[in-house]
């Protein structure tokens, strides 16, 4: 954690959220704070993906608040959540990328909803955010289906940093990467965390992860937030899902790494 940065820059109360007759959260508290890499991690159906979702306003939940860079997004105007919109990008799960559209024209996507950039500036930016996600510039021409999955994985990071966001959100991002690959996409998110001074919030399951990259750790279960802090202060919490998950056979070999 960067030392004076505490600033909330999500901050979610009272979160219920429903499918149907099956509640998924009941009164959820969550923060993330500014400057931060926050880990979302549970067993599955504990609404991992769905709370990202809901911190965005892609979903909403039944009841509670959800409040974005001090906004709450139930409360704000169309005009008012586009421009909310632009302070945060999203990797989600196996990168999303549209199939049939270049790499570039992949990445070039949020800038051209937004009509504000002409064709110039558009490659330009393009061409910038393949470079700062190491990608070489020949990179634009290909296809997704002619990628490999680091190289998805990176195409979908670009898209989400090309509006220069403030905070990203990443579903999953090391998801399906051999171990290599895998270190190497976390090193990436290391620096750009730093050189561009980003909030991260990603759910996870590799413990590589989040043990290399993240300050806190979030764990869902039992509807709620079981236990949140630190690594350490997380596998400190008598929980059977974190006992089981940090402190099993091979969490206690990562752990204790």
């Amino acid at each position: 954690m960067w030392a004076g940065m505490s600033e909330a820059v999500v901050d979610m109360r009272g979160i219920v959220t429903r499918f149907g007759d099956r509640v998924i959260h009941d009164g959820l508290d969550l923060e993330v704070r500014r400057g931060e890499v926050l880990a979302l991690v549970g067993g599955s159906g504990c609404g991992k993906t769905t709370l990202l979702r809901e911190m965005i306003g892609l979903q909403r939940p039944a009841a509670g608040t959800v409040s974005v860079f001090g906004r709450e997004s139930g409360r704000l105007s169309g005009a008012e959540r586009a421009a909310l919109r632009r302070r945060w990008g999203v990797l989600f799960q196996h990168g999303a990328l549209f199939s049939a559209l270049s790499v570039a024209d992949n990445v070039a996507f949020p800038l051209r909803e937004l009509r504000s950039f002409r064709g110039g500036e558009v490659d330009l930016l393009v061409a910038r955010k393949l470079a700062q996600v190491g990608l070489p510039a020949d990179a634009g021409a290909l296809l997704p289906a002619e990628l490999s999955g680091g190289m998805i994985k990176r195409v979908a990071l670009a898209r989400a940093l090309v509006l220069e966001p403030e905070l990203l959100l990443l579903d999953e991002p090391t998801a399906g990467l051999d171990p290599v690959a895998s270190e190497q996409f976390v090193s990436l998110i290391q620096e750009l965390r730093q050189a561009l001074g980003l909030t991260v919030v990603l759910v996870t399951h590799d413990l590589d992860t989040i043990c290399d990259l993240c300050d806190r750790i979030a764990v869902l279960a039992d509807r709620g937030v079981a236990a949140l802090g630190s690594l350490d202060e997380v596998i400190a919490v008598e929980h059977p899902f974190i006992q089981d998950y940090f402190l099993g056979t091979r969490g206690v070999r990562r752990v204790a790494h």
